[in-house]
């Protein structure tokens, strides 16, 4: 191994780079060449972009060329007693021209309205309108997170020091511009809100400008916004990158009153320096929860670890690769997907004594990253950065490590320290798939992401779910929208609800204005932790035209109105239909009605006289509103509309479109016209199969029918589910000719408490074996009602099996 002389790694102290865009390519040469030097650039940042999807570049820089970006650290690389900032910038390819993004117009992350006080008769004016926020801004950050609700009302009283080397003169000037963009409050030195001190709490700022750290300066400020906009911010400045500048400047966050500190920097050191930076100055204090970013460079070579996140009392920010559905094509109820970014680090410091949280991993140390949130930069934010002429895309664990301190800021004296993340961990997003690198066998899981704990992204990624709050919407799906399925006169639409631990309905507003004017039934989906996956018809639609639309949930602390989309009916063919229904193509839910009248006369409704020309009574109108289907079963639930005659109604199903079996029921008169919901569970059916479904109700006005509806049932069934020590052993059978694709989630109550995807070969049985945490195995024995439930989709409808553990 080459040995570099410490005197060409030492960087002057005095290191300025000069303030133009030539400057900041010099600076990216620099640290290149010392990278490569030291043993070349590491995979995860030299390659990463070329895995980044098209369609998250195309919205954060406009390119449509994934392959034409590139990001590059801002910083020069650290020894052992310099720190590097982490921040990772986008530019072009070859060039390393920065990318400066075009924002669309963009949307308030402000959606929610919350109930008006007692005895206000002030109105409450129905929240606008906005159109979907592009990745990497507070609105997109927030509903990715289910943290709008605590965004919005969370955080005051509640300070985040973030402390950085250098100087930015103009950092308060930089976040009020991002600040404005986005419409969140004002957070100036006037108001109170921003504190700059140098690392004495003097207003006598370090005399070095680094382009490097001052694009870090902005990164922090603006994310710590993005997530916490009520929050104050204070901006702790070290003479230099130095660690001797950074221990003090730590010791003065802490006396500034910060609740939380914000460390987006790290120093990777081995043998006898690492063993000697716990000495270096104070990175944990009493009440306050210090989040530091745990590298950019991957899993670091055996024996090296990331300072100060590899304290065990530090939380570690690991990285993840955030993106929505339309650009994963993974369909989730959240409609996001997480996974391990490559570059994020991680370690097994074993220098260290194993913090009892993590008592029994395979680390006898302690194992790091704790908690994680977006790290990737090609999925990364939109900053703006007055050095680089305006906004950048920029990510890194340095992005992670103040979006973690937002989030403990919004969670305030509830949530302390690492070993928080790890007592709330089945309430956190869990990304499982990704890695960082290579590791030994024996600690595998500090570089590969899987079920429960790993190394990237530690115990899982922040989410609002570990709050009661006000509802949260999910995002769309993996078209880009919610809608499943759009013919001449319905549309079908799906999406996801948080009910944040409080009884919730929600219901869908929809027009051909962005005034709406509709709306659909409301729906109560009851007050559990997890989002709820909801699916819908809007009847009675037009052919041939446009129609916005937006999901809106509500519970006794707020209402959350989601983005505006669009969606347009086909025309209607002039080709005279048959009677018999229609086959639907695989991921057809289709759910208008066709009416029929009968030969008796018409009837009058209640109050009229035949002899003074009464109302005749219309027929019923009828719509499939959810579908649940299992291996052997499945649950419909339709909504009739008879205004409160006598109604009777039958479900229809089958395995070809004539259907040919049915069961049927009856809802007697009532004096409500509102529609009513009726359910039945469908039994004897064959696992794997497709089915042909539609409900047929009749009163005395005449008789209507919904389309057909065309499901698989469940192609897995669970032969045997069986504990053995802490392993649970589940053996499925997958009844298709093709490989079945599922995903396994363990629950206690509401709670998913591990998760893991695995594939059954056709017509074959196959043993899956889950790791269970400690956390599982005390709460299924407490609660006596732990259940495995395997999920398969298939034309956008969610089969599950569920057993009892």
């Amino acid at each position: 191994m080459r040995v570099i002389p410490a005197s060409f790694l030492r960087a002057p102290t005095v290191f300025r780079t000069p303030r133009t865009r030539r400057g900041r390519a010099a600076a990216w040469l620099y640290a290149t060449a010392l990278l490569a030097v030291a043993g070349g650039l590491s995979p995860a940042v030299s390659s990463a972009s070329a895995q980044a999807p098209a369609s998250i570049t195309n919205a954060t820089t406009g390119l449509s060329n994934a392959a034409s970006v590139t990001p590059v650290a801002a910083c020069a690389a650290a020894n052992s007693s310099r720190a590097t900032c982490l921040a990772q910038i986008l530019g072009l390819r070859g060039t390393h021209s920065l990318v400066h993004p075009r924002l669309s117009t963009p949307a308030s992350p402000f959606r929610l309205r919350r109930p008006r006080p007692p005895r206000s008769h002030a109105a409450s004016a129905e929240v606008p309108a906005a159109a979907a926020p592009q990745p990497g801004t507070p609105a997109y950050l927030q509903q990715a997170y289910d943290l709008a609700y605590l965004s919005q009302t969370a955080g005051a009283g509640m300070t985040i020091a973030t402390v950085d080397a250098f100087d930015d003169p103009n950092a308060e000037a930089d976040l009020a511009a991002y600040r404005s963009e986005f419409g969140l409050p004002a957070c100036t030195t006037a108001n109170g809100c921003f504190t700059k001190v140098n690392q004495t709490g003097g207003s006598t700022y370090p005399t070095t400008v680094n382009s490097g750290w001052e694009l870090e300066i902005s990164l922090d400020l603006d994310a710590i916004s993005a997530l916490c906009p009520n929050c104050h911010i204070a901006l702790v400045e070290a003479n230099s990158d130095q660690v001797s500048d950074l221990a003090p400047a730590q010791l003065e966050a802490d006396q500034l009153g910060a609740t939380v500190i914000s460390d987006s920097w790290d120093v990777a050191l081995s043998g006898r320096a690492a063993h000697n930076f716990p000495t270096s100055g104070d990175y944990t204090f009493s009440g306050v929860t210090t989040v530091a970013a745990s590298g950019d460079a991957g899993y670091p070579p055996a024996g090296t670890n990331d300072f100060p996140a590899a304290l065990p009392g530090v939380a570690a920010a690991g990285g993840t690769t955030l993106e929505p559905a339309s650009a994963s094509g993974v369909q989730t109820v959240r409609a996001f997907t997480e996974s391990a970014w490559s570059g994020a680090g991680s370690g097994c410091n074993q220098a260290a004594t194993q913090p009892a949280w993590q008592s029994g991993f395979a680390c006898t140390g302690r194992s790091y990253a704790d908690i994680s949130a977006d790290a990737d930069p090609d999925t990364g934010m939109q900053v703006y950065d007055s050095d680089d002429g305006g906004w950048v895309v920029v990510g890194g664990t340095s992005e992670a490590s103040p979006l973690i301190a937002a989030y403990y800021a919004l969670l305030g004296s509830a949530a302390q320290g690492p070993s928080w993340a790890y007592a709330n961990a089945s309430l956190l997003n869990d990304p499982t798939t990704g890695s960082n690198g290579s590791c030994a066998p024996s600690i595998a899981y500090i570089c590969t992401a899987g079920p429960g704990y790993d190394g990237p992204t530690g115990v899982g990624s922040i989410s609002g779910a570990v709050a009661s709050g006000a509802p949260g919407i999910s995002g769309p799906g993996t078209t880009g929208d919610y809608a499943l399925d759009v013919t001449p006169a319905s549309a079908q639409l799906e999406g996801g609800v948080y009910p944040n631990g409080n009884d919730t309905k929600y219901w869908w507003e929809y027009g051909t204005t962005t005034n709406y004017g509709q709306s659909t039934t409301p729906n109560d989906i009851g007050s559990g932790t997890s989002p709820v996956s909801v699916t819908d018809s809007l009847p009675g639609l037009a052919s041939g035209t446009t129609y916005h639309y937006r999901l809106v949930a509500q519970n006794s602390l707020g209402t959350e109105y989601g983005y505006d989309f669009t969606l347009t009916t086909p025309m209607q063919s002039t080709a005279n239909s048959s009677s018999s229904p229609s086959q639907n193509p695989p991921n057809t839910q289709t759910t208008t009605s066709t009416t029929t009248t009968t030969s008796a006369p018409p009837v009058s409704e209640t109050g009229g006289s035949p002899s003074s020309g009464s109302t005749p009574l219309a027929a019923p109108s009828v719509a499939v509103i959810r579908l649940a289907p299992a291996a052997t079963s499945a649950t419909v639930s339709a909504t009739v509309a008879s205004r409160g005659a006598a109604t009777t109604y039958a479900f229809e199903y089958g395995t070809t479109p004539a259907l040919g079996r049915s069961a049927s029921g009856s809802l007697a008169a009532s004096s409500s016209a509102e529609s009513r919901t009726v359910t039945l569970t469908l039994r004897n059916l064959s696992p794997g199969k497709i089915y042909y479904f539609r409900v047929v109700a009749s009163d005395a006005g005449g008789s209507a029918a919904s389309a057909v509806v065309r499901f698989r049932t469940s192609p897995v069934t669970i032969t045997s589910v069986k504990a053995r020590g802490s392993s649970l052993v589940v053996v499925l059978r997958c009844h298709g000719s093709a490989s079945c694709g599922v995903r396994l989630e363990g629950r206690s109550g509401t709670r998913v408490l591990l998760t893991r995807r695995a594939t059954v070969r056709g017509k074959r049985t196959t043993t899956v074996t889950l790791r269970l945490s400690r956390m599982f195995q005390t709460l299924a024995t407490q609660r006596r009602n732990a259940t495995l439930s395997v999920l398969s989709t298939w034309g956008g409808v969610t089969s599950m099996v569920s057993a009892t553990i």
